[in-house]
């Protein structure tokens, strides 16, 4: 793939997962402004919902990364046969795990609201029940997505989200008043089974058609159960510190949708762009290593490590910036009060710390993979999941719920640290200009911040009412004009390239 497609493709993928992050966005305000931000039955809805996803997720990724360079070997050289039959035998097995893992996960439903306080534990323990078979749709989704991945068809996988989101959003709409979030829940397993199903038709349009097959003798199922371990530990390191989250988040008040809603905000739509990127430039790695042609290796991840500096910089500053306006904007609407905005922009704050280095993990994570190399990875997850634990402990007694979303980037930020350092030890020098971008592009977005408080203040003074026009106002020009300051420092200071230039 040329520079210019591989950024290309980046590009068209990342408008998709961000669109489809945005509605994912959507659905969370329309029913938190349907039912409120603190009613407790939806507080109790955010947390079953998450669950199923904070454990197969582990699993989907795991088998995501696996899928991808087994499967793309095969089909890049023509052995469709050896594709078709490995698929075969994953989706069977994964199908029969999962479902063994949803009767795990029903059993357990009694079990989990007990480490929470979330005030109707009957209600709790229904929701996880309902939620549970999730994990069937989301094992299937995670393979589909990663062998339209290995066939070059980026834009299905990452619009699957997108009719979930519809359902959610046309239940409440229509149906909301009449089944209240029981029915809410219902509607939320029906989007996400959907999640799998849209990409089965693409999917069939490749050429491929499905046969069950047990056969644990096929010696890529003996691979891909090799290289998952190490994956499936270091991912789950992440989910458990979800889980963590979620579990001590549970014990304030009104405070589980809230942290749904800004992780939609922050962790999610970073999470999007990450692997818009590691979508097409993961295989690109792996077929780098695997002939060992390591310049180009270096070289892709140098540029790609470079433009996500580039542009999550400026994202971590903005968001601090524009919390406030950014909230009473999108979420100050029916039941969501003045109170939830504030304790929401408390966590946006702090989650923002950590967008960098979730984003850069995400990348260094998948540049370990194409290695082969999975063991530091998984590692670094458990020292993520430390350092969060332990942070989170000391700074709840200090800041209250406000201490979880900062316990979390600080530990993001740590991983990204070891992963940096840890592969240049392995691969040595790949990183040039990179601590330059770095340097110059916190320079640039703190001089659009203080532009943008600024702003914000004149803005705040000047149009106090609380109106449609007033709110566009105030978020949208301090916006406008932080992304022209950056832009202007960046082309000045030699991060933007000129025209048959080099970046720094």
């Amino acid at each position: 793939m040329k520079k210019k497609n591989l950024f290309g493709a980046i590009g068209y993928v990342t408008v998709i997962m961000i669109f489809s992050r945005l509605l994912a966005l959507v659905s969370t305000q329309v029913y938190m402004s349907f039912y409120g931000a603190s009613d407790l039955y939806l507080n109790i809805y955010s947390y079953a919902i998450s669950i199923p996803n904070i454990i197969f997720t582990c699993f989907g990724t795991a088998l995501s990364t696996v899928v991808i360079p087994i499967y793309t070997g095969y089909i890049a050289t023509e052995k469709r046969e050896k594709a078709k039959s490995f698929a075969d035998t994953l989706i069977t097995v994964t199908t029969v795990f999962t479902a063994l893992l949803v009767l795990v996960g029903i059993a357990l439903s009694p079990i989990l609201p007990r480490f929470t306080s979330l005030g109707d534990y009957g209600f709790a323990v229904r929701a996880l029940m309902i939620m549970m078979p999730a994990m069937l749709f989301y094992g299937l989704n995670y393979i589909f997505q990663g062998m339209l991945q290995s066939h070059g068809k980026y834009g299905w996988p990452a619009f699957v989200s997108v009719p979930s989101s519809l359902v959610v959003i046309l239940y409440v709409i229509f149906l909301g008043d009449t089944y209240g979030v029981s029915g809410l829940l219902v509607a939320t397993l029906i989007g996400l089974s959907l999640q799998a199903f849209i990409l089965v038709p693409p999917l069939v349009r490749t050429g491929y058609r499905y046969k069950a097959s047990f056969d644990l003798k096929n010696p890529d199922m003996r691979v891909a159960l090799r290289m998952t371990l190490p994956v499936l530990l270091g991912v789950s390191a992440y989910q458990m510190n979800m889980f963590y989250n979620t579990t001590m988040i549970a014990n304030f008040p009104g405070m589980v949708t809230l942290l749904t809603f800004v992780q939609n905000i922050t962790l999610y739509l970073v999470l999007a762009f990450a692997y818009s990127i590691t979508a097409v430039i993961y295989p690109r790695l792996t077929a780098y290593a695997a002939v060992d042609d390591m310049d180009s290796y270096k070289e892709t991840l140098r540029k790609i490590l470079n433009s996500v500096i580039l542009l999550l910089v400026p994202v971590t500053f903005g968001f601090i910036a524009v919390r406030q306006e950014l909230l009473q904007l999108i979420s100050q609407w029916g039941k969501v009060t003045s109170s939830d905005i504030d304790a929401a922009a408390g966590l946006l704050c702090m989650y923002s710390i950590g967008i960098l280095g979730i984003g850069m993990k995400e990348i260094l994570d998948r540049a370990f993979y194409a290695l082969k190399k999975t063991f530091l990875p998984a590692v670094n997850g458990f020292v993520i999941m430390a350092v969060n634990i332990v942070l989170s402990q000391i700074l709840m007694r200090k800041m209250g719920a406000n201490g979880i979303p900062l316990a979390y980037s600080v530990a993001s930020l740590t991983g990204t640290a070891v992963l940096l350092f840890a592969l240049r030890r392995k691969i040595g020098p790949y990183g040039k200009g990179i601590g330059t971008t770095f340097i110059k592009s916190i320079f640039a977005a703190a001089v659009m911040f203080v532009c943008v408080l600024f702003l914000n203040r004149v803005l705040g003074n000047a149009l106090p009412g609380n109106t449609l026009l007033f709110r566009l106002v105030r978020l949208g020009v301090p916006c406008m004009a932080g992304v022209l300051i950056y832009g202007i420092l960046a082309l000045i200071l030699g991060l933007l390239p000129k025209r048959g230039g080099k970046t720094a």
